[in-house]
């Protein structure tokens, strides 16, 4: 996998030195941009390109002159998921989020917020990309992901586990008048819909609560990534 820029390499540099396979940068990138290139980076290839190559390697004209080649974890099913809930108390699922821009920003909030298990389902949806990374700043590879093949059944299971099932959805209750402090001790599972859609109507059928994020200005909507942020923002604060 290829990931590029500036921030997502040297993210990857402090956190996963050892699953970057080759580096790669063009005339125009000053190395002393990248952290310890001369010294922690001397057994990792790198390779000066041109323009035109990083372009062809990233798919990207916003690659900032640098791309790492890397090696990453197979992405988890929910078996392995199964395997760590008992540890777990806040879980994060993202129905058929479209926009890896959105992924690596939802990503970056739940690593800040102390969230590390996203799931997502198999099919009609994004997943790791060079875009989700370069959006997360690297936080993405400090999550678990786990794709399901159906979302209803995974959340189905994990209301039996108690764990309480709130999603985010226009047609739910005011954000603002929920009052959280009743769930401070319980297990959490926060829905996430897609960007144009919102929650599927077999998902939305099986949250428990459903809560909605006032409007006050004329626009009609919120990115998902803002919506998932202000939403885990209050669960951590209580």
């Amino acid at each position: 996998m290829i990931i590029y820029g500036l921030n997502p390499v040297n993210d990857f540099i402090d956190l996963y030195k050892e699953r970057i396979l080759k580096i790669y940068i063009t005339n125009k990138f000053k190395r002393n941009s990248l952290k310890a290139i001369s010294s922690s980076l001397e057994e990792i290839p790198i390779e000066i390109v041109t323009e035109k190559k990083i372009e062809l390697i990233t798919n990207s004209i916003k690659h900032q002159a640098i791309a790492a080649e890397i090696l990453i974890d197979s992405i988890k099913d929910f078996s392995d998921l199964k395997k760590v809930l008992p540890d777990i108390d806040r879980i994060l699922i993202l129905d058929h989020i479209q926009d890896p821009q959105n992924l690596g920003a939802i990503s970056r909030t739940c690593v800040f917020f102390g969230i590390r298990d996203i799931v997502i389902p198999k099919a009609r949806t994004v997943s790791i990309s060079a875009g989700a990374v370069k959006a997360s700043a690297g936080a993405i590879f400090s999550t678990n992901i786990y794709e399901v093949s159906n979302l209803v059944n995974i959340i189905k299971d994990l209301k039996k586990r108690d764990y309480w099932v709130l999603g985010a959805d226009t047609k739910g209750d005011s954000f603002a008048d929920t009052k959280f402090d009743k769930f401070k001790d319980e297990k959490i599972v926060i829905v996430m819909g897609s960007e144009k859609k919102g929650l599927s109507n077999l998902v939305r059928g099986n949250c428990d609560i459903l809560l909605k994020i006032k409007r006050n200005g004329p626009t009609d909507s919120l990115n998902v990534s803002v919506a998932a942020g202000l939403i885990i923002n209050r669960f951590n604060n209580d």
